[in-house]
C-alpha cells in the first residue's frame, strides 16, 4: 500500500485540473484565520457609521444655541441684553426632536477682562452630549460695550 501511495505521489499532473489536498487545507486555514477579522471590522464599522453624523448635529446644536445667545444680547426688548444672559435663563435647552438624545447645557460664567472691573465679559460655553460622541463644546467670550 505504501508502494501505490508513493507511485501515486510521484505521478505527473500535467493537464490535470483540480485542487491538491495541501492546496485545500491551506485555503481553509487561511479563511479560517480571515474571516474572524474581516467579520470584527464589519462589526465595528457598522456600529461606529453614525458616529460622523452625530458630531455634525452636535456641532450644529451647539453653534445654534450660541447663535441664540447672541442674538439674545443685540435684542433690545425686555428681558434681552447683555445683562440679562445669565446661566439660569438658558437652563432648559436641551434639543426637540428628532434629536432628543442631544443633552445641551449652557454655561455663563462672569469675569473681568484684563483685571479690569470697569469693562466685564462673559464667557459662553455651550456643551453638546451624546453617548456615541464626545462632548462637542462651543465656547465664546462676550462684553458689554453699553458704558463705552
Amino acid at each position: 500500500m505504501l508502494r501505490s501511495f508513493k507511485r501515486w505521489l510521484g505521478r505527473k499532473t500535467v493537464g490535470t485540473k483540480g485542487f491538491s489536498m495541501v492546496e485545500l487545507v491551506m485555503v481553509i486555514i487561511l479563511a479560517a484565520i480571515a474571516f474572524p477579522v474581516m467579520i470584527s471590522m464589519y462589526t465595528s464599522i457598522y456600529a461606529n457609521g453614525h458616529n460622523g453624523e452625530f458630531m455634525t448635529i452636535a456641532n450644529n446644536l451647539a453653534i445654534q444655541q450660541m447663535e441664540i445667545i447672541l442674538a439674545d444680547k443685540a435684542g433690545t426688548g425686555s428681558g434681552y441684553g447683555y445683562s440679562a444672559i445669565n446661566t439660569a435663563k438658558y437652563s432648559s435647552v436641551n434639543p426637540s426632536a428628532p434629536f432628543t438624545a442631544f443633552t445641551r447645557t449652557v454655561t455663563v460664567t462672569t469675569l473681568n477682562i484684563s483685571g479690569n472691573a470697569s469693562y466685564p465679559g462673559k464667557q459662553i460655553v455651550v456643551t453638546v452630549r451624546h453617548s456615541a460622541i464626545p462632548d462637542i463644546v462651543l465656547t465664546n467670550l462676550i462684553t458689554d460695550h453699553s458704558g463705552l
